[in-house]
Order: structure tokens, then sequence, then C-alpha cells
């Protein structure tokens, strides 16, 4: 037994072992799902990691979100991009343009000009979007009022207070509006464009 082996067995020197064991596991790298936090204000965002938490902070001009199993969290950006797929965006301001293309999304925002849903399973909750386009199946938006909902698809749904026009091409898609005149053109089988009046 050499003299190193044995200074470890004492109790001070088992004592010594254990701190440096326990000084450097508290510098291993964070572990998966930790929250992350980005500053928007030095230019476009663009986050191809998956499976992290993310708070966006400051201005955000043009955010892309490639990475999948996201969730981020911001004020508010020029537009918004959502490439990769279970990827959860949450703004507690308004957005500019939304395009979303990959599937089992969602977006919540107070305001956008236009959503561009091109997936499935997408959900855009907006209460004051102007213009959506939903293509693809199972996608859903919902929001106060609007100038112009085109749906290309099935069993897509649309839940507007108001809205102006509504296009309709697919089937098995469902449309509500509660007030105001709405032009309707449908075209597909078992859709249903409820409106509180035709214009």
């Amino acid at each position: 037994m050499s003299r190193n082996t044995r200074a470890l067995r004492t109790p001070a020197a088992l004592a010594t072992a254990t701190v440096a064991l326990l000084g450097a596991s508290a510098v291993l790298p964070a572990p998966a799902h930790a929250a992350v936090t980005l500053d928007c204000t030095g230019g476009p965002v663009t986050i191809d990691d998956s499976t992290e938490d993310y708070t966006l902070t400051g201005a955000c001009s043009a955010v892309i979100l490639n990475g999948s199993n996201l969730s981020v969290a911001l004020t508010s950006a020029t537009t918004v991009m959502v490439t990769g797929a279970n990827v959860d965006v949450t703004a507690t301001g308004a957005l500019g343009p939304v395009v979303v293309t990959g599937s089992n999304s969602s977006v919540t925002a107070t305001a956008a000009p236009s959503a561009r849903v091109e997936a499935s399973n997408v959900d855009v909750r907006i209460p004051a979007l102007d213009r959506a386009v939903l293509i693809g199946s199972n996608n859903k938006v919902v929001a106060d009022q609007g100038t112009r909902v085109k749906i290309k698809g099935s069993n897509n749904r649309a839940k507007y207070r108001a809205l102006r026009k509504v296009v309709v091409r697919g089937a098995n898609n469902t449309v509500k509006v509660r007030t105001g005149k709405t032009k309707v053109r449908v075209k597909g089988a078992n859709n249903v464009v409820r409106v509180h009046r035709r214009g």
C-alpha cells in the first residue's frame, strides 16, 4: 500500500476529498429544461436548441424558432416565425406578422397584423388579428375582430367576435362569427359557417 493510499484512509484526508468532490459538482453544466434569458436588443434572435424554456427581454425584432419542444415568453416582436414542432409562444404585447410551419404549436399575443399557419394542430389566440390563413388540419384561431380569414384544409376552426370576410376550401371546417356583417365563400363538404349576418 502506497503512502498516498494510506493517507486517504485518515478521517482528515477523507473529509478533504469529500469537500473537493462537492466543489467540483457545483460547476457542472445546468441541466436541460433550465430557463434561459436572451436579450433581444442586439438584433434578430434565432433559437435552434430544443427542449428549453426561453425568456426574451427587450424590444425584439425578428424571432425565429427552429428548435422543437420550446416554451418562449416575450413582450413583443416585429416578426415571429415558428418552424419547429411543439413550440409555445406567449407575448404580453403585440407581434408583427406571425408564420407557423411547425405542428403542435401555439401562439398567444394581444395583437398582430397577420397569422399564417401551414401545419397541423396549431392554436393561435390573438384578440386583435387582422388577417389569418390556416392551411392544414386541426388548426384553430381565436380572435376578437379581423378583416379576413382564409381556410384551406380540413377540421380547422376559426372563432371571431367580428369578421368582414371568410373563405373556406376543404372539408369539416368550422367558422363562428358573433356580430356584424360577414362575406362568406365556402367550397367543400361538411363545412359549418355561422355568422351573425351575411354581407
